[in-house]
């Protein structure tokens, strides 16, 4: 298949934008990444030489967003902490901690997206819901370069509705 009048709009070009709750945090750094992680079950059944058609039983799907988010303020610092309190700003100081609570409370899962607009119209938005960030929260700082933490969020089925995906990719054909 060769060049086609629709190939400008299928092209993917662009980091695209960061949404948590649908709103735009701002500028990103590097690439941002949406993969499904998958883990699928194959039996080894004597008497084949190999992986038999229809016997493939997915165990395990989530959904992943990796980002690099330079414009750090409270807000992005709790995302990437999910258990942490956040005192507010008092006496024109905010304060970020965690204390002894041990499960993530619900309200530090966000839904997650990276929106790339396409060429002719429209967007490409790579979705992940229910998510948290599970990577390490780390800072470095430098003289020569930007305070850009890495996140890695990672999707949750609800438990409430498991027929519903939390991962999910759009092509829209105009713009939202």
């Amino acid at each position: 298949m060769g060049v086609t009048a629709d190939t400008p709009t299928n092209l993917v070009v662009g980091a695209g934008n960061v949404l948590v709750d649908h709103a735009n945090v701002g500028s990103s750094t590097e690439s941002n990444l949406f993969a499904i992680d998958r883990e699928i079950f194959t039996p080894d059944l004597n008497g084949t030489k190999g992986a038999l058609l229809g016997t493939d039983y997915i165990t395990s799907s989530t959904g992943r967003i990796e980002t690099t988010v330079p414009e750090v303020n409270g807000i992005i610092m709790a995302r990437g902490w999910p258990g942490s309190q956040s005192t507010g700003v008092v006496g024109g100081m905010e304060i970020i901690n965690e204390d002894e609570q041990r499960r993530i409370p619900l309200t530090d899962y966000h839904d997650w997206e990276v929106q790339v607009e396409r060429l002719g119209g429209g967007a490409f938005q790579f979705e992940v819901d229910n998510a948290i960030q599970t990577g390490s929260l780390e800072y470095e700082l430098q003289d020569d370069g930007l305070v850009a933490p890495r996140f890695t969020v990672m999707g949750r089925w609800d438990p409430a509705n498991l027929t519903a995906s939390p991962h999910r990719i759009r092509i829209l054909a105009t713009a939202s």
